[in-house]
């Protein structure tokens, strides 16, 4: 799969002459065990595209995206899942402008739409239907939604109490932070990799450190010598009080 995914990257940095930027292998919102293969933002909106190696006979027939005849709907329900995520973590009016693609490295001419909008695109086909797009963006627009998609899909993925239910929440909360991780970011065709984002930096909880104590010993200063002293005084009072009275014993001696 690593290599599918490097043949595709390398034929969407084609578009980086057509003002389009390329994130590579970033976090996919809202599931910190998953991933994004590639999401372009450029005039015609946010891409995310997702490759795929499938054999045999892939077609779209009736809005159905179908391999050897068999209905491939998870496939499109992930995609739309993805596209999702990324529209949730916008602001409001940019939410429309994300969309998904499939793309096939083994059907490269192939061309489709599924029934739910989803298009699916051979390899060779892929960089005409992003550039196809209508212009949405203008390039200073395009700039500052790559620079807030490459902090709020690359920073790590941390749970936030009272965001982590409305990630798009969190993401107008996001500031200046880079990203984190293994995540590539650039203009289509280049890489970089950013900085973390340090407001995540959460310092870590320290449990409280039991008090050891010595065998036979105790820590704390002073508790042996009290404890002897209340010891010798338990002893005196008792033995007064068990003692006979001193004219019993004088009774009692020999005369």
């Amino acid at each position: 799969m690593e290599q599918v995914n490097h043949l595709v990257a390398e034929r969407l940095a084609r578009l980086g002459a057509y003002g389009w930027f390329l994130l590579h292998d970033v976090h996919w919102p809202g599931r910190p065990l998953a991933r994004l293969e590639h999401v372009l933002v450029g005039p015609g909106g946010v891409v995310v595209v997702n490759a795929k190696n499938w054999s045999g006979r892939v077609d779209v027939v009736d809005g159905a995206l179908r391999q050897n005849g068999h209905d491939r709907f998870p496939a499109v329900e992930a995609a739309l899942a993805q596209a999702a995520a990324v529209a949730a973590v916008l602001p409001a009016q940019r939410r429309r402008l994300v969309r998904s693609l499939i793309c096939l490295t083994a059907q490269p001419e192939l061309q489709g739409t599924t029934g739910s909008g989803i298009e699916v695109r051979g390899i060779d086909c892929v960089t005409a239907a992003v550039t196809d797009l209508p212009d949405v963006l203008d390039a200073p627009s395009v700039l500052r939604l790559y620079a807030q998609l490459g902090q709020l899909l690359t920073r790590p993925q941390v749970p936030d109490a009272g965001l982590a239910g409305n990630p798009g929440l969190r993401g107008a909360a996001g500031g200046n932070g880079g990203g984190a991780g293994t995540a590539r970011l650039g203009v289509a065709g280049s890489t970089g990799h950013p900085g973390t984002d340090d407001r995540l930096r959460r310092p870590a909880k320290r449990r409280p450190v039991p008090p050891h104590y010595l065998y036979g010993q105790d820590r704390r200063p002073g508790t042996v010598t009290h404890v002897v002293g209340r010891s010798l005084v338990a002893g005196l009072v008792s033995a007064a009080l068990l003692a006979p009275p001193l004219w019993l014993l004088w009774e009692l001696l020999p005369k």
